[in-house]
C-alpha cells in the first residue's frame, strides 16, 4: 500500500524563512486558549513556532514510514495525520494565513446530509469513528444527521466481508461499522488509503503558502525599519543619549539580546585612565570606536544586520598573530564583566566602577615568577608549566588567571602599549582592546 511521502524539505524551508529574521519571529504574538480563560489572549508566539516546526520534524518523518497494513497503523495515519495538519495549522494563526481550499470536497466527495460537509470535516469524521472517540461521535452532524453513532471496530476489507457492501464500499481497504438507534441494519463507512494520504498531503503542502506569508511579513517590516529613519548623533544634546535611542533601534531590528553592546559602549566612552598615555590611546580608540559605531548606525538603517549581530564596531586583523595562543586569547574574556554588562537593572557606569579588583601584592607576586622566566628565554611550553604551578600554589581566580594569560602573551603587544595589571578587570580588559586595536592597526599599514 503506498506511503505518504512527504517532502522533508518543505518545513525546513518553513523554519529557513521564521529564522530569516529572528528577531521578527521572537517577537510575534498571537491570540491563544489559556487554561480557565474563556476568550482568547494575546501572548508571544515563539515558543509555540518552534513546538510547531520540531513537531511536524518528527510527524513527517513518522508519517512517512507508516504503512497501513492493519487497523491501528490506520489509527496511526488518522492521529498523527490530524496532529500534523493541527501543528501546520497552528503556525498558519499565528501569520494569519487562511487555507484557500477549506471548502474543498475533491478528495472524500462526501458532502454530507446537509450538503454543509468538506473533506477536512469527513476527515475528522473518519477519524473520530475508528480512533479518537468511537463511542462519542457528536460532533459531525453533516455525517450523523441528529443521530449518534457508535464504531465498535474497523474492518479489512475480505471476500467474506464484501458480500454485505456495496460496489463502492468494496473497493475501500477498510470499513468502519457503525451502530445507530434509527437504523434496524449496521452502518458501513467505506475508508480508502489513497484518499487519506492524497488529502493528508494536501494540508502539508500548505506549508508553501505559509512560507510566502511570513515571507512577506518579514519583508514589510524590514521596509517599515528602512523607511524610518535612525536619528543622528547631532539630533542630541549628548553622544550618550545618541546611543541609548541606538540601542532602542537595536532592539527593535535585531532583538533585546543585543541590548548589551551599547551598555558596554557607553562604558567605553566614559572611561578614564589615570595615566596619561594609556588615556591618549583610549581617545583614539574612542574615536574608532565612534566610527565603527555609525557604520552599525548604518547597516541598521539599511537592514543588513542580523540578530546574530556579526558585525563589531572595531574590527581586529591580529587574530593569526596569536594562533599559537588561542587557550591564552580565550582567558582574558575572564575579565569581561558580563554579569556587569547585561544587567540592565544597574547603570552602565556599574561596569566601569563596580567591576572586580585584584590584590596587588598577590598578583604582583605571581607576575613576577612569570617575569623572570620569560627573562629567562623560558619556552611557551615552560611558561605553561609555571603558570599551573602558580595556580596550584595560590589557587588562582579566573580575574587573576586572566592576568597571567595576559603576562604570557604580553611580548607580542611590545611597543604597542605597557599594561597596567592592577586597574580592576574592566579597566584591563579596555587597555586590552585598545591594544588589539593598535596592533591592528599597525599591520594594516
Amino acid at each position: 500500500m503506498e506511503k505518504l511521502n512527504l517532502d522533508k524539505e518543505l518545513n525546513r524551508k518553513l523554519r529557513d524563512k521564521i529564522n530569516q529574521y529572528h528577531n521578527f519571529s521572537y517577537e510575534k504574538e498571537a491570540d491563544f486558549r489559556f487554561p480557565s480563560k474563556k476568550e482568547r489572549v494575546s501572548s508571544n508566539a515563539y515558543n509555540c513556532i518552534c513546538a510547531a516546526l520540531d513537531r511536524i520534524d518528527d510527524l513527517v518523518a513518522y508519517c512517512n514510514i507508516i504503512e497501513v497494513c492493519d487497523v491501528f497503523k490506520l489509527c496511526d495515519l488518522l492521529n498523527y495525520g490530524q496532529t500534523l495538519i493541527d501543528c501546520i495549522m497552528m503556525i498558519a494563526h499565528i501569520y494569519n494565513v487562511k487555507y484557500s481550499r477549506a471548502s474543498d470536497t475533491v478528495v472524500f466527495n462526501e458532502t454530507g446530509h446537509d450538503g454543509k460537509g468538506n473533506d477536512e470535516k469527513y476527515f475528522k469524521y473518519l477519524r473520530s469513528l475508528c480512533s479518537v472517540h468511537p463511542v462519542e461521535t457528536s460532533y459531525h452532524p453533516s455525517y450523523q444527521g441528529s443521530e449518534p453513532e457508535w464504531c465498535p471496530y474497523i474492518m479489512n476489507n475480505n471476500p467474506m466481508v464484501s458480500i454485505m457492501l456495496s460496489e463502492e464500499e468494496r473497493r475501500a481497504n477498510f470499513i468502519a461499522r457503525v451502530y445507530r438507534n434509527d437504523m434496524k441494519f449496521d452502518k458501513y463507512v467505506p475508508i480508502n488509503v489513497v484518499q487519506l494520504n492524497t488529502y493528508i498531503r494536501n494540508r502539508y503542502n500548505f506549508i508553501e503558502e505559509i512560507i510566502d506569508a511570513v515571507e512577506k511579513y518579514n519583508l514589510e517590516k524590514v521596509k517599515r525599519f528602512e523607511k524610518r529613519t535612525i536619528l543622528a548623533p547631532q539630533e542630541f544634546n549628548t553622544y550618550e543619549e545618541y546611543l541609548e535611542n541606538l540601542q532602542k533601534e537595536i532592539i527593535e531590528r535585531c532583538g533585546k539580546d543585543n541590548a548589551y553592546r551599547v551598555r558596554e559602549w557607553l562604558a567605553v566612552m566614559h572611561s578614564h585612565f589615570e595615566d596619561k598615555n594609556i588615556q591618549l590611546q583610549l581617545e583614539h580608540y574612542q574615536y574608532a570606536l565612534k566610527q565603527g559605531i555609525q557604520k552599525i548606525h548604518d547597516g541598521l538603517q539599511k537592514m543588513n544586520i542580523d540578530h546574530y549581530f556579526e558585525v563589531e564596531p572595531v574590527e581586529y586583523n591580529v587574530s593569526h598573530a596569536f594562533d599559537k595562543y588561542s587557550y591564552e586569547m580565550e582567558k582574558l574574556h575572564y575579565l569581561l564583566p558580563v554579569h556587569l554588562i547585561e544587567c540592565e537593572d544597574k547603570p552602565y557606569i556599574a561596569i566601569i566602577s563596580d567591576c572586580s579588583m585584584c590584590d596587588k601584592e598577590r598578583i604582583d607576586e605571581m607576575l613576577i615568577k612569570i617575569e623572570i622566566a620569560q627573562n629567562a628565554n623560558a619556552t611557551y611550553e615552560e611558561l605553561r608549566d609555571i603558570t599551573r604551578q602558580i595556580d596550584s600554589q595560590y589557587n588562582v581566580t579566573n580575574s587573576e588567571w586572566a592576568r597571567l594569560m595576559l603576562k604570557v602573551i604580553e611580548p607580542l603587544f611590545d611597543n604597542v602599549l605597557k599594561f597596567d595589571y592592577y586597574l580592576n578587570d574592566w579597566y584591563l580588559y579596555l587597555q586590552i582592546q585598545i591594544a588589539f586595536w593598535k596592533l591592528s592597526v599597525q599591520r594594516s599599514k
